[in-house]
């Protein structure tokens, strides 16, 4: 598991490392960065001997770092054209010391120290560079971006673009991509075309992941991420957070989905509920319980409107199907029914919502079972869209409820507009959770799953454009569903997690073996056993210990 920080976090750890017990000397720190750039980049890029290398260099910190790499590159073999966008009376002292020690490299043919582009013969020149360059390297501001792009890093950055889509060269950010907001993902967007931030091909960041590479649209403008911990001290960079964030991995979930007990039988592996559905949206309840089926559920029951089971009766065998009532659609008469079934049947989780249907009178159902009921409930769709608003009413259950909304089912919820939403995505999360007491599943590109126990935020790594169809959805309120039932899973937001991941890496699956899009989500649930098999394969070690997300 990958921490995700903020800029705070990052600007915390740099300042005890620096001037706490460590006593790391800056330029020190500023030295390893640069390497960790060089080295990284050059692997990636197969090395920087006889490459043309232009260089842009702020006039903060991540400018420091650009002259450390200018150094090392110099000294495998490259040729560096060194933009020097600050004044060099007003760079911090380990900055200037490094840019000192490269003024005397600059021997005009090798290594050339340049200023902003000025005149139009200027900029003309800078664009001839970046065509007759390989690589740029991009030091301009690091994580210290917010709002829009100011001259001229707005038109430099607009001419890196421009070289990098002809096909001339190759992008490395260094921390971050100049114009990505290294909190939230946004971008620069200010009122002219070239105000847009810069698209790296790769970045090199330190110390720890920043969200801002995790979180769209800045993650489109990352490339491929790599993090080096430049020699900080490994208690900083495994102390916990108060406004904790995760990249979830695969270690993670084979840690929490572990093998199955070669004695264990269908009672062990749970008793799902899928209750849910109406005659317009009978697929719906037919993926939700399909995706429990390919999970692992020991056994599947679905229940759905009396008028709605024909539809669903004998379309897979291993889902037991019951109809309720006689309409076609669930009303407060239907409760009881089901109250008695989740007691008799000991029902081990219950989820609700895909293809319900929006009647007052299902609203009134699910407002009698939900109290009713004393499993945990996992609550999509339908369900979400008729309890929008009701806070006061979820919240005494929160702690056995997973509530999987997408963003507009989470506008809804919270009352929030999208764009307040999509401005800080895991904070907005986080307050829900905070007021809501829920454990939230807030889909998207990339998932995120909070915690009501603890408050921690996990982001899922895998998925796709493709699983951008109707019924992904569905099929992944039965996977979580199966997964709250799981053998050794006793954390709803461990369920979640771990729901979530391999539905994504279902569809990656599918991705991979089908093409980038047009495969469906219940073949996206049949690839679930394949990716519970790899990841069965991979778990190398016994599990010795719970795993964090839990909260033990």
């Amino acid at each position: 598991m990958q921490k995700v920080n903020t800029a705070a976090q990052m600007r915390q750890m740099d300042q005890t490392a620096m001037h706490g017990v460590y006593a790391i000397a800056p330029a020190v720190l500023m030295e390893n960065a640069g390497h960790a750039v060089a080295e990284r980049a050059g692997a990636w890029l197969d090395g920087w001997d006889g490459k043309d290398v232009v260089i842009f260099c702020g006039k903060g910190n991540n400018g420091g770092d650009g002259f450390v790499i200018a150094r090392h590159i110099l000294a495998a073999g490259a040729r560096a054209y060194v933009y020097v966008l600050g004044e060099e009376d007003k760079y911090s002292d380990e900055a200037h010391q490094h840019l000192q020690t490269l003024q005397q490299l600059a021997d005009g043919e090798t290594c050339l120290l340049l200023t902003a582009p000025q005149s139009d013969e200027d900029w003309q020149l800078l664009r001839k560079r970046l065509l007759a360059s390989s690589v740029v390297i991009d030091a301009m501001l690091g994580t210290g971006f917010h709002g829009s792009l100011r001259q001229p890093i707005a038109s430099i950055v607009a001419e890196i673009n421009a070289a990098a889509a002809a096909g001339a060269v190759t992008v490395v950010a260094v921390d971050m991509p100049t114009g990505v907001n290294s909190d939230t993902g946004a971008v620069s967007n200010g009122d002219d075309d070239d105000d847009g931030p810069l698209f790296a091909d790769m970045t090199v960041t330190f110390g720890a992941l920043k969200r801002g590479l995790v979180l769209y649209p800045g993650r489109a403008c990352a490339g491929h991420v790599e993090v080096d911990a430049i020699g900080m001290p490994g208690p900083l960079l495994m102390q916990l957070e108060e406004d904790a964030a995760y990249l979830l991995q695969e270690s993670d979930i084979a840690e929490i989905v572990a093998p199955r007990s070669p004695d264990s039988h269908k009672g062990t592996h749970g008793t799902i509920a899928v209750v849910t559905g109406s005659s317009q949206m009978a697929g719906a309840a037919l993926m939700a319980a399909h995706g429990a089926v390919r999970s692992g559920a020991g056994k599947v029951f679905l229940r759905v409107p009396g008028a709605t089971a024909p539809y669903c009766i004998g379309v897979q065998p291993e889902i037991m199907v019951r109809g309720v009532g006689t309409g076609d659609h669930f009303t407060a008469a239907d409760a009881e029914e089901i109250i008695a079934d989740a007691e008799n049947l000991k029902w081990s989780v219950l989820a609700m919502g895909p293809g319900m249907g929006r009647s007052d009178e299902t609203k009134a159902f699910l407002k009698k079972v939900i109290p009713a009921v004393a499993c945990p409930l996992v609550l999509d769709a339908d369900a979400l869209n008729l309890l929008a608003g009701e806070k006061d009413f979820l919240a005494p259950f929160g702690k056995r409820l997973i509530v999987t909304p997408h963003l507009a089912e989470f506008s809804r919820l919270s009352g929030l507009s999208l764009s307040d939403i999509k401005s800080d995505l895991i904070g907005a999360a986080r307050k829900f959770v905070r007021e809501w007491k829920v454990n939230l599943v807030l889909k998207g590109a990339p998932t995120l799953i909070v915690s009501a126990k603890t408050g921690n935020v996990y982001l899922n790594s895998t998925g796709n454009a493709g699983m951008a169809c109707g019924g992904m959805g569905d099929v992944l309120t039965g996977m979580i569903a199966a997964m709250t039932a799981h053998q050794g899973i006793n954390d709803l937001c461990s369920a979640a997690c771990a729901g979530v991941y391999l539905h994504g890496a279902a569809g990656d699956a599918c991705r991979k073996d089908r093409g980038p899009y047009g495969f469906t989500p219940m073949e996206t649930a049949d690839a679930v056993p394949h990716v519970l098999a790899s990841l069965e394969e991979n778990l190398a070690l016994p599990i010795l210990q719970q795993p964090m997300i839990g909260g033990k």
